[in-house]
This record gives structure tokens, C-alpha cells and sequence, in this order.
């Protein structure tokens, strides 16, 4: 079992490479992992954009990653989503944490364009996830408490709508209704549901079942897996920029 002390070593598994700019605060850890004193954090890169330009994030100043394209989780992934399919988490310390994220200049950590900065104090022992949306200049993030309580015998979801032209959304599995009305940059509550592989639907919300969907998924789910579902992307658009249904793993 692993010790964990301040200042943390990150590890580069998922990079690939040691990031030579990153400083020793942050450790790359997992569910099988025992974290003690410390807050867990994901970023959930999903600001669509027609270059997709690389971001590169920095927690209190220090470097942490490569460079982070849409649609991708870092550093851990998901379904229907880029990067690794793994629920791996930051560990930072359990107190006011800065968050920056940034168009680097070429081969440097030096910030070039300014994505996103975001600052709020997390609970040690507890998994957050920070979403971003809408697109530059306008990139906003939305900061969400991860559950790691699961389903007994079925997954366990939440929904959280990153959609900037729509204003609310339902949410439909198998063709049923099960999360209403969640509007833009807010997540539903959690709903267990059967594991295994389903279409999952977003609607506007109050739309009939009959409507047209906005966009629509086929993803696998585990048994006693907790996931955060999202729509993003844009209404109406094509290509990189197209609605989506993607889900991120908690655990």
C-alpha cells in the first residue's frame, strides 16, 4: 500500500511522459487506493471547439498534465469521450484549490490564452469533478461532488447538461423518462439503473417521447459502477461540435 505524503510525486502512467514542468503536488490515484487528508479531482474537459485546441491544467500554479483535448475526463475517462477509460482521480490537498486552465505557449508550460481559472475550497476525503463548458472566450466550469456509494445489483447515475443552447433537458434510458428538467450547467440527482449495454436519450425538456432527440447514445455500463451521464456540445451543430451523450466514471 502506498504512503502518501505532501508533496506527491505524480504519476505518469497516464501521460505517458513526466510533464517536466509539473511540480510535486499532485498523485494520480485510483478507487483502489486508501487517501487520507486529501480531496479528490477530476476535469472534465468538454468545451467543443472547431480547432480543438490542447488545454493544459494547473492546480495551485503547478502543471499536472499534457496537453487535454475535447471531448476527455483527466485523468481519468469515460464512455464516448477521449483519453483513458479508467475513473483515476488528482489528489490535492483538502483546502482552497486553484485550478487553471490554459492554451500553452509552444513546447513550454507558459500560459499563451487563458481558458479557465476556478477557485474553491474541497472536503479531504471527498471526489469532485470540475466540468467546463461553452467555449472561448465564454468557458465556464461547474464543480460537482462525486458519490461513491453504488448500486447493489445495477449502475448508479447522474445527468449534468452541458449544453449551452438548451436550456433544460430530459434525460431518457430504454426509452423511459428518468431524469427531468435538468437544466443548462445543472446535475440531477443519482437513479440506479440496470448494467449493460442501452441507448441513452436527451430531449428538450418537456418534448414528448415522440420528439426528436437532440442526440442519443448506445453505452455499455458495469454492474456496481457510478458514472456522471452529460450532454454537450451545441444544438443543431455538426462534426466536432455535434451533441453528445457521454458518461464520465466516479468509481
Amino acid at each position: 500500500m502506498r504512503r502518501l505524503i505532501f508533496p506527491i510525486i505524480i504519476l505518469t502512467a497516464l501521460c505517458g511522459i513526466l510533464v517536466s514542468a509539473c511540480k510535486k503536488n499532485t498523485y494520480h490515484v485510483t478507487e483502489r487506493d486508501v487517501i487520507t487528508n486529501a480531496a479528490l479531482l477530476k476535469i472534465g474537459y468538454f468545451c467543443p471547439s472547431i480547432r480543438n485546441q490542447g488545454v493544459q491544467i494547473k492546480i495551485n500554479g503547478n502543471r499536472v498534465s499534457g496537453n487535454v483535448t475535447y471531448a476527455q475526463a483527466f485523468p481519468g475517462g469515460g464512455l464516448n469521450t477521449g483519453g483513458l477509460s479508467n475513473s483515476d482521480y488528482l489528489l490535492t490537498p483538502g483546502n482552497e484549490v486553484n485550478i487553471q486552465l490554459s492554451v500553452p505557449k509552444v513546447g513550454t508550460s507558459d500560459d499563451s490564452v487563458a481558458v479557465l481559472t476556478f477557485s474553491q475550497p474541497l472536503s479531504a476525503n471527498k471526489r469532485y469533478t470540475l466540468f467546463t463548458t461553452d467555449s472561448v472566450p465564454n468557458v465556464s466550469g461547474v464543480l460537482v461532488a462525486d458519490d461513491t456509494q453504488p448500486s447493489d445489483t445495477g449502475a448508479r447515475i447522474k445527468l449534468i447538461n452541458l449544453i449551452p443552447n438548451v436550456a433544460a433537458v430530459d434525460f431518457y434510458h430504454r426509452g423511459k423518462l428518468i431524469m427531468p428538467n435538468v437544466q443548462y450547467k445543472k446535475v440531477s440527482d443519482y437513479v440506479n439503473i440496470p448494467f449493460g449495454s442501452d441507448t441513452f436519450a436527451i430531449r428538450n425538456a418537456g418534448d414528448p417521447i415522440t420528439a426528436p432527440v437532440i442526440a442519443f447514445r448506445v453505452i455499455a455500463t458495469s454492474r456496481q459502477r457510478i458514472y456522471t451521464f452529460l450532454g454537450r456540445g451545441w444544438k443543431g451543430a455538426a462534426g466536432t461540435l455535434a451533441p453528445q451523450v457521454s458518461a464520465v466514471i466516479v468509481q
